[in-house]
């Protein structure tokens, strides 16, 4: 590696620290609680490390001067905290999901100062623009409410997000944009009834319908119906195969996906357009023109607060940062890839682990990285799985991204895997630089490059 971080995780109760390939820990919770979002932060003056601890509503405040964490204030606030953001070097705001509130927490004298309220399901908040605003995405509700900062009893403009679960917030390096990751973004996927046994007819089982575009196709299929329900995968064939002897199939639906072209297609190369959005879209219970839209990044205007979208980078957008050198959004999360059908064997490669980026804009997508270039998804039958040393070095579950000063490199780490890989500014793991292992669930990261460390938060641990 070309320079060093140290990585310090912590757990509350105790320190995890990580020093040539040593782990100490004292002792471990378990429990089930709100996932965490942007869930530790250091002071502007780069002194004091904070972080919340989401089981016991508290916010835990470090003096990390010295390079070694050390606990200085625990302080309560709300049900569930998920966030924290210093606004200076004496003022935090405590993210708290299940309350709906944010506490805004006086870090000299360790006491929450006001509560705020917002809508259902607040989750990260930022602060940006001129004047400077507080800005709380609110996942329920899917809006992201705009404080005044000078009068916090004023009440909040609402900023409508035309998407599901907006969660993590990113500040633009200028403050003009506040860009927020749509958790639940989609992949640009629908799916045709065709297994209904409801008496309500509804969804049509449209697979089965003679508009269906395998009816009459000209060339036989193995289950002999027309249209055949399920559709085969393989041109005319299923694979895997289907084993003689065996009982006639369930009906079932079918899934599609819209391709760059905006038709509608299945993972047989066939085009069910017209059933989706053309002129026989009623017969799938769609209105003429229906679409589905796939906005995965929402980019607010801090000085007129109206909201563009970045769209087509992945289906669940985990979290984002701005890269501080050229202003590039970075997006990490997964691609679900639930439109191929009868998945090889069931091995399940069922997800991408992606990394994306936008221009400031998000108008232009600069590039879509795998985060686990290593693996091959072969789909050859029968399947043989990679080497258990080449699966280890994958990353699960992307969480927690942050880049360094200069934007050369960045950390991301893996919450189902339990470790932190290093990327260059493309989001390209570096080569020849294994994870780093880290505690259990893995969901933050806060960077002090002055001291070389790159501090951990392991949720689970």
């Amino acid at each position: 590696m070309a320079a060093s971080h140290r990585l310090v995780g912590i757990v509350f109760s105790s320190v995890l620290w990580l020093s040539s390939g040593s782990i100490e820990a004292q002792s471990a919770f378990v429990n089930w609680e709100t996932p965490h979002v942007h869930p530790m932060d250091i002071t502007p003056d780069g002194n004091t490390l904070l972080a919340v601890n989401t089981p016991d509503n508290r916010l835990e405040v470090f003096d990390i001067t010295t390079g070694v964490p050390t606990r200085i204030l625990s302080i309560p606030v709300g049900l569930d905290p998920v966030s924290v953001r210093a606004r200076s070097d004496s003022e935090a705001w405590v993210v708290n999901h299940i309350s709906d509130s944010v506490s805004v927490v006086n870090l000299t004298t360790g006491h929450v100062v006001r509560t705020i309220p917002t809508d259902d399901e607040p989750c990260d908040v930022v602060f940006a623009g001129t004047p400077r605003r507080g800005y709380v995405s609110c996942a329920q509700t899917s809006t992201v409410l705009v404080f005044n900062l000078l009068d916090l009893a004023q009440p909040p403009t609402r900023v409508i997000i035309d998407g599901e679960d907006p969660k993590a917030l990113a500040v633009s390096p200028s403050g003009d944009r506040v860009y927020a990751a749509i958790f639940k973004s989609g992949n640009q996927t629908t799916i045709l009834g065709g297994g209904s046994t409801m008496g309500t007819g509804f969804p049509p089982n449209v697979v089965n319908n003679t508009l269906s575009p395998y009816f009459n196709s000209g060339q036989p299929t193995q289950l002999g119906i027309n249209p055949p329900n399920p559709p085969p995968n393989n041109g005319t064939m299923f694979r895997p195969a289907l084993r003689p002897g065996n009982p006639p199939p369930p009906r079932v639906g079918l899934i599609v996906q819209k391709n760059a072209s905006g038709q509608w297609m299945d993972d047989n190369a066939h085009n069910w357009t017209h059933l989706v959005s053309g002129v026989n879209a009623n017969a799938s219970g769609r209105p003429v023109g229906w679409n589905l839209a796939d906005r995965d990044v929402a980019i607010i205007d801090t000085s007129t607060l109206t909201v563009t979208y970045a769209t087509g980078l992945m289906n669940l957008c985990m979290n984002l940062a701005v890269n501080p050198a050229n202003g590039e959004v970075a997006v990490i999360g997964t691609e679900a890839t639930n439109h191929i059908r009868f998945e090889p064997v069931l091995t399940g490669r069922f997800i991408r682990v992606n990394f994306a980026r936008t221009d400031a804009s998000g108008a232009t997508t600069l590039g879509i990285a795998d985060l686990n270039p290593h693996l091959t998804y072969t789909t050859a039958i029968p399947f043989v799985p990679l080497p258990q040393p080449q699966r280890d070095l994958s990353l699960g579950d992307p969480r927690g991204l942050v880049w360094t000063a200069d934007g050369t490199r960045g950390y991301v780490c893996g919450m189902g895997s339990n470790n932190v890989v290093l990327v260059d500014s493309a989001g390209v793991r570096l080569p020849a630089t294994t994870p780093l292992e880290v505690g259990e669930g893995p969901t933050g990261l806060a960077l002090d490059e002055s001291r070389d460390r790159l501090f951990v938060i392991n949720k689970f641990a």
